[in-house]
């Protein structure tokens, strides 16, 4: 559990949604690091066949996209998912590369990786159903596992995780829904569910009090029988239990969200580090704003109990170590002070802004569980200037979030057009 799976992209999307009656229909979504968050570049990753890929770079219409995900091994050594490149690259670490794993034919597209004893772990979410397949260091195949029916992307489906001893754990909606899939050498078990963590016989889990109630700022972290309350200087996202060090000391991911009027909604990602007894020892700010293209999995912790980044370049991805401090300055965004009673913003803007909680749950399931049917003749057909992306099949009923490139925001409407992107790109 060394990796960080925010469930946020949910979030952002309903509240965007939510906001739309307030006549922010255009509001945009800011990703704010640009100070603060100091780092070590440990090594660097090149653009081509000694390094990774992209694909959609300059395509009208198309998301640009690259390596998906990363992780570090028990030896201190970096494996990076080259999603677009069909493969898995393994670097030591001091950055010389050690070997690829090519991923052709056994993965329709990696979302995650883990290394252990037993393997290295592959995450597939394009599939159909969602797969792991375990491997070994030189590529060989070790095992593959179907996941069922509730371990699935309308299931909440996020990431894969190591427990103590090494055992698979299945990730849904973050660290919400922890199970165990294997045990350490990789048969697998009568699942178990969680909520939350369990790390050497306790439960670690972090919540936020949600945008809606009283305490929009305030969460929980529990750790094992640790309570520790969080207060943030901005309203709280999101929190997720991010791994652990050597010495039984722990990171939290923490998402702060502040809605400027006149440019949108802006985001602030920061891990906080905690020692084994729940003291506070620091706080590192993650550079979302600077990434070329958005990394599913992009923090990962080393046996050293230092924290990584994968970090994105249009000619380049870079490993990052952050530098923890004490403390943060803040750079979201704050209202102006002002004593002008004509240049003070409508006080209303807050209550009008606001969606319940419902409405946000509504909104959003209904992205995540909507799905397409498409025949062979959606998928074979002849299509001037496109070719069918690589992770769809045969004709079947695919999960999809539906789309419509600057018109309507809502399922129903968009499929009436019959319009939709498969969730698994």
């Amino acid at each position: 559990m060394n990796k960080i799976k925010f469930f946020a992209i949910l979030l952002l999307i309903s509240l965007a949604l939510g906001f739309r009656d307030t006549g922010l229909s255009g509001l945009q979504f800011q990703a704010y690091a640009q100070s603060g968050n100091a780092h070590e570049v440990v090594f660097t990753v090149p653009v081509g066949e000694n390094g990774i890929h992209y694909e959609g770079v300059d395509i009208p219409e198309m998301l640009t996209w690259g390596p998906a995900a990363f992780t570090v091994a028990p030896d201190g050594s970096f494996w990076i998912a080259d999603t677009v490149g069909g493969r898995l690259l393994h670097y030591s670490p001091a950055g010389n590369l050690l070997g690829k794993i090519d991923l052709k034919g056994l993965i329709v597209g990696a979302t995650d990786v883990e290394a252990a004893k037993a393997g290295i772990w592959v995450l597939d979410q394009a599939s159909m159903p969602p797969k792991v397949i375990r491997l070994a260091e030189d590529g060989a195949a070790l095992g593959k596992y179907d996941l069922p029916p509730g371990l699935h992307l309308e299931d909440g489906l996020t990431g894969i995780a190591l427990g103590n001893r090494g055992e698979l754990l299945v990730e849904r909606e973050g660290d919400a829904y922890v199970t165990q899939f294997t045990d350490a050498t990789g048969n697998p078990v009568e699942a178990m569910t969680t909520n939350g963590y369990i790390h050497k016989g306790g439960l670690f889990a972090a919540n936020a009090s949600g945008l809606n109630s009283l305490t929009p700022k305030r969460g929980t972290i529990l750790a094992g029988q640790l309570h520790i309350e969080v207060e943030t200087e901005y309203d709280l996202g999101g929190m997720q239990i991010l791994g652990f060090g050597p010495q039984d000391d722990f990171f939290v991911a923490l998402e702060e969200l502040a809605l400027n009027p006149d440019t949108g909604l802006q985001v602030d990602q920061t891990v906080r580090h905690y020692d084994a007894l729940g003291k506070y020892m620091g706080v590192a700010r993650v550079p979302i704003a600077e990434q070329y293209t958005y990394v599913q999995q992009g923090l990962a912790i080393g046996p050293d109990g230092s924290v990584y980044v994968l970090a994105t370049r249009p000619d380049r991805v870079e490993v990052w170590r952050l530098v923890f401090t004490q403390s943060l300055d803040s750079i979201l965004y704050e209202p102006p002070l002002t004593s002008n009673p004509a240049e003070i913003h409508d006080e209303s803007f807050g209550v009008k802004a606001c969606v319940s909680r419902n409405t946000i749950i509504s909104t959003a399931s209904s992205y995540r569980n909507n799905s397409k049917y498409l025949s062979s003749t959606n998928i074979n057909g002849a299509c001037s200037g496109r070719q069918k992306p690589r992770y769809l099949g045969g004709a079947g009923t695919y999960s999809s979030v539906s789309y419509d490139w600057g018109g309507f925001e809502t399922v129903c409407g968009i499929m009436s057009l019959r319009r939709t992107i498969p969730m698994t790109v």
